[in-house]
């Protein structure tokens, strides 16, 4: 009975910490965008498709650092599968997926930023830093 209570809490660790992932296993990809001020601009889209180019569900989208001069909005809606220019199967599939929009605040004119976190192809995640500059 004692080995039997003993691998259940050696499971339940093993399960817990098979989702943890440290900032070092995270690639950094840094992206400029230009957005007037107070307007919504689409920044990024995620979509997490099976094999036969079908919905799975929504991929998770968790903020780092949020914005200073404005405010960041995590929308469920359809969006299309953009390979990048790799030759894939599900390229320009449309799905349910994720987006990000981000407004600044009203009349605000300069620089601003922000950090999230989003899975990419095969489970790994990746930390996305949007440099956003705020135009007229």
């Amino acid at each position: 009975m004692k080995n039997i209570f003993a691998y259940s809490i050696l499971a339940a660790a093993a399960i817990s910490l098979s989702n943890c992932t440290t900032t070092s296993d995270l690639k950094r990809d840094p992206h400029s965008i230009t957005a007037r001020s107070g307007e919504g601009e689409l920044v990024y889209q995620n979509i997490h498709l099976n094999g036969d180019c079908k919905f799975v569900d929504y991929p998770q989208i968790d903020m780092v650092e949020q914005p200073k001069h404005g405010r960041i909005e995590i929308l469920q809606q359809p969006v299309v599968f953009d390979s990048g220019g790799k030759k894939m199967k599900c390229d320009k599939v449309k799905a349910n997926g994720v987006a990000i929009y981000y407004t600044s605040q009203r009349g605000y004119i300069g620089s601003d930023r922000f950090v999230f976190r989003t899975p990419v192809e095969y489970g790994r995640l990746e930390e996305k830093v949007a440099n956003m500059k705020v135009t007229k």
